[in-house]
């Protein structure tokens, strides 16, 4: 009777788990609304159409990326558990001067403060950004390609997707190498943009799980009877035997 209870209890459990899992949380993939990028050397020049995505850092000739994200699909009371920016990488510089091996350089990435059009966009008059709850990362050590292998670079901006939903503005995400002007030798990376490319499975993309609130608070409330009913069950149990 015991083991049958306790089974029972644990079934219970588990179930209740499984749904709250299946219910409760969610996960969103998103894709670009806007992305562009400029160069130092060329400041007018605007970028917004291409198929790369390109970080660089060397004196004069540094170059930095913009893209944008509509989180209008989050809900305003939702849980946000994480959230990631992806960017699938095309090719890296590696080890032949004047180029220097871009991997293991740290690329950041920042809450952008103003309004910016991904076809008008350059250096010149790029949108300003904050540093507040930016996110860096390492390049990967791999070499990506069209064709092939996969290799995508991760950032955890959870702080940063919190702010959007605590009522900042959300005018997008600035990329650029945390280390501009390396003086010897230029250091680059490109990454895929989403235009001009086969399929999404380039595409940037961010990543954001979350939990529905009203689902977690039904959650509290079940788990709180279930645990009631343990408790009558261990009286029960405790009375069969005296």
């Amino acid at each position: 009777m015991k083991r049958r209870g306790t089974l029972l209890v644990i079934l219970v459990f588990a179930f209740t788990l499984s749904a709250f899992y299946m219910i409760g949380v969610r996960t969103v993939e998103l894709y670009p609304s806007k992305d562009s990028y400029s160069w130092q050397s060329v400041p007018d020049a605007n970028n917004g159409k291409s198929d790369n995505f390109e970080i660089t850092s060397y004196v004069g000739h540094n170059m930095r990326g913009w893209i944008e994200f509509s989180t209008s699909k989050i809900p305003t009371d939702g849980w946000i558990v994480s959230a990631r920016l992806r960017l699938r990488l095309w090719q890296r510089t590696v080890d032949s001067p004047p180029y220097g091996d871009a991997s293991g350089r740290r690329y950041g990435v920042y809450r952008i403060t103003q309004p910016w059009g991904e076809m008008t966009v350059n250096w010149a008059n790029q949108p300003a950004y904050t540093e507040d709850h930016h996110a860096t990362a390492q390049v990967p050590a791999e070499q990506g390609g069209w064709f092939g292998p996969v290799v995508w670079m991760d950032w955890d901006v959870t702080d940063l997707m919190k702010d959007w939903q605590h009522g900042v503005p959300n005018y997008g995400l600035l990329v650029r190498d945390t280390q501009e002007d390396e003086p010897t030798r230029l250091y680059s990376t490109q990454f895929f943009s989403h235009d001009q490319v086969p399929n999404e499975g380039y595409f940037p993309r961010l990543i954001i799980t979350y939990l529905n609130p009203n689902v977690l608070y039904a959650f509290i409330i079940l788990m709180a009877l279930e645990l009631t009913l343990c408790a009558v069950l261990v009286k029960k149990f405790q009375r069969a035997r005296n």
